[in-house]
């Protein structure tokens, strides 16, 4: 196999992906075939004068369920099953390219298979000693969707490593139905992964990184005879004989500039999100992804307003995906809440990769959601070391050298601290504001295994931790920290040694879990390191990895092993943390829910 690129053709190691699905899965039918550059059922329809239709999907998940570990915290408190939380949220991405698409002209729709089929589930395969659960709609009801719609172009969003393999099954039932039919992917473990992704499957392109002006440029090379499908930034595909042809490594992140765009301006780049596109009876429950709703009524929605990221953290691809931090401006976002509000949508959950990079900007995204009566969870993660550094104020900022005080990372911030911003009344603010629930990526308790990830050291200033979380407490907002376990780096430097986070310092993150929750922290969200892929790490980490996407690759299912320990040890340790930290009835009751037992 050969990778042609911009930058010259380099061979391919191999013949077949390094890492792929469980071993047990069903072969594909499909699978190795050239790509089809044109859709000639589309094309047909323009000259008809028609919309060419392009269907959307997420398509069903599966999750782990096996015994609990021998000698484990659960066994211990009499939990015998180890089972995978079902998680899903609502489509943003697809959303977002779906808009733009029907702006164009074409006949788009949305199917959400994990919610539209959330209470159907069915054993899918053996893996090591338990199974994969499928749930969400079955075959033959997607089956039925796609013959009804009969689109000339499907598209399978992939964003988790663990679901990869129910990516490339839909793409292979597609194939089944029409082998004529153009298949699109992407997402972010499509985007990482984007060499196994189309060696792997029977899906014709993949997009990689964000899609929102490429998707539709993709269209239209796709159903326009003359058009050119090496014009669309960061398309991947099959050639003739097989080889993979990424014909430029261009970018095509929005470009979006509150301060020098009119509104009109900025709608053009980044549409409001049409959630007619989505049955909003899919999103009643009762729970969503962080726990109890405030509101028994009305549709639950993931939405943002921001996009990207300048951290950097070595384990994280956002910033490749989203690119850097962009703020979509208030006056668009209050234009978005009331649309959702015209949905039937009661309260949301605010995915922004990067809320806190400018804790004043967040500030008014509360206000807004106030004056929309949406009450609202931040579940994207509340960067822990930018809420330090707003806590320690000015006389911190003086401690500070040179390189942290110019960062980018933390501009925004110091400037704030400048303007006279405390931590107590930014969090009086967003509690003011309907903001009831946050999740505080702590990570860990370790300074080593944050500044090896290129993560803040601020995160390891405990003291300023604790006394976050208890201002949080004080105004009524449940704070779910979340934390890290089982980090591998690569050296620092040629000849140096990789930093591995031994037993003993996940130990600690343990203990600091439980004294967090002493200080009035609401739950302890422990994860398991993964190596997720285009991450600076993931080609030095795929050395320790022992499980396949499917059997493995989860936060909450071990990945790796190294010389200090066992996948089982870091699954135990994660366990440990679980029971030590949020104490038995509260782990039961998470097992009982299928979500956090965070309540509002």
């Amino acid at each position: 196999m050969h990778l042609i690129a911009s930058e010259g053709a380099a061979m391919l190691d191999r013949a077949a992906p390094s890492f792929s699905v469980a071993p047990t899965r069903a072969a594909l039918k499909s699978l190795g075939a050239p790509s089809q550059t044109t859709s000639h059922s589309a094309t047909r329809r323009r000259a008809h004068g028609e919309a060419p239709r392009v269907l959307l999907f997420v398509p069903p998940y599966t999750r782990l369920v096996e015994p609990a570990p021998a000698g484990s915290a659960f066994t211990d408190i009499g939990i015998e099953t180890f089972e995978v939380m079902k998680r899903a949220g609502t489509p943003i991405g697809l959303l977002r390219i779906a808009t733009v698409a029907r702006r164009a002209g074409y006949d788009v729709q949305i199917v959400d298979a994990p919610f539209a089929g959330w209470e159907q589930e069915s054993q899918l395969i053996r893996v090591d000693q338990g199974h994969l659960l499928r749930y969400g709609l079955t075959d033959e009801q997607l089956r039925t969707i796609i013959e009804t719609a009969q689109p000339d172009i499907i598209g399978i969003q992939c964003n988790y490593p663990v679901q990869w393999g129910n990516a490339r099954a839909l793409a292979d039932l597609v194939k089944s139905i029409d082998p004529n039919l153009v298949l699109v992917t992407g997402g972010a473990h499509s985007s990482g992964d984007w060499q196994n992704a189309l060696l792997d499957s029977a899906f014709d392109f993949v997009l990689i990184n964000e899609a929102d002006r490429a998707f539709t440029l993709l269209l239209d090379a796709l159903s326009h005879p003359e058009a050119d499908i090496h014009g669309v930034p960061g398309v991947a595909y099959r050639g003739q004989q097989g080889q993979l042809i990424r014909p430029s490594r261009k970018s095509s992140y929005l470009s979006i500039v509150p301060a020098r765009q009119e509104l009109d301006e900025r709608l053009g780049v980044m549409p409001l999100p049409d959630f007619s596109f989505l049955d909003m009876n899919h999103y009643l429950q009762p729970y969503h992804s962080s726990g109890a709703r405030v509101h028994k009524h009305g549709a639950w929605a993931q939405i943002f307003s921001t996009i990207g990221c300048n951290v950097n953290c070595n384990f994280c691809y956002i910033p490749k995906i989203n690119g850097p931090w962009r703020a979509l401006g208030l006056d668009w976002f209050d234009l978005h809440l009331a649309d959702l509000v015209n949905q039937g949508v009661t309260e949301v959950l605010i995915e922004d990769d990067h809320l806190m990079h400018d804790p004043l900007y967040a500030m008014e995204v509360g206000r807004l959601l106030k004056k929309h009566n949406l009450p609202w969870v931040e579940e994207g993660g509340l960067s822990l070391f930018n809420l330090v550094l707003l806590h320690q104020g000015e006389r911190f900022l003086a401690e500070l050298d040179d390189k942290e005080l110019k960062s980018p990372q933390y501009r925004n911030v110091i400037a704030a601290i400048k303007g006279g911003l405390t931590a107590r009344e930014f969090i009086r603010s967003i509690a003011e504001n309907g903001c009831y629930n946050i999740y505080l990526a702590v990570e860990s308790a370790n300074e080593d295994s944050l500044v090896n990830s290129n993560k803040s050291r601020f995160n390891a200033i405990q003291q300023a931790t604790f006394e976050i979380i208890e201002i949080f407490t004080e105004h009524g907002i449940q704070v779910t920290g979340g934390f890290m376990l089982g980090f591998v780096n690569p050296p620092a430097a040629p000849g140096a040694k990789p930093f591995i986070e031994s037993l003993e310092l996940i130990e600690r993150t343990t203990d600091y879990a439980v004294r967090l929750m002493g200080a009035g922290m609401a739950y302890a969200n422990p994860f398991i390191v993964t190596p997720i892929p285009g991450t600076e790490m993931w080609e030095y980490q795929q050395q320790y990895v022992v499980r396949h996407y499917d059997n493995g690759w989860s936060h909450e299912k071990a990945t790796m092993a190294t010389e200090l320990w066992s996948a089982q040890d870091i699954e135990k340790a994660r366990l440990e943390l679980l029971v030590r930290a949020n104490g038995t009835e509260r782990v039961k009751e998470m097992v009982r829910r299928g979500t956090w037992p965070v309540d509002a």
